[in-house]
């Protein structure tokens, strides 16, 4: 039988998601990344609360397109 320190490591890598279909799944985080995208889940919680998909804010997938918005100067290239 598996350690318990390494069931609650397990169970820690799965994010709780109530899909469009009704259903209450634990996913791990990459699955639920996918399921965004396709617009599969209405809520899934985070540390803070439940999160629902289309009104509250969700990371973004590419966090290197978000940096490309930035209009300023590169200042780790002055030096």
């Amino acid at each position: 039988m598996p350690d318990r320190r390494v069931l609650r490591r397990r169970e820690q890598q799965l994010i709780h998601v109530i899909a469009r279909d009704g259903t209450y799944q634990h996913l791990p985080p990459l699955v639920l990344d996918v399921l965004l995208e396709k617009n599969h889940v209405i809520k899934f919680k985070r540390s803070s609360g439940w999160v629902t998909a289309g009104i509250d804010p969700i990371r973004v997938k590419d966090r290197r397109e978000t940096s490309r918005l930035f209009n300023g100067p590169d200042r780790r290239s002055a030096f």
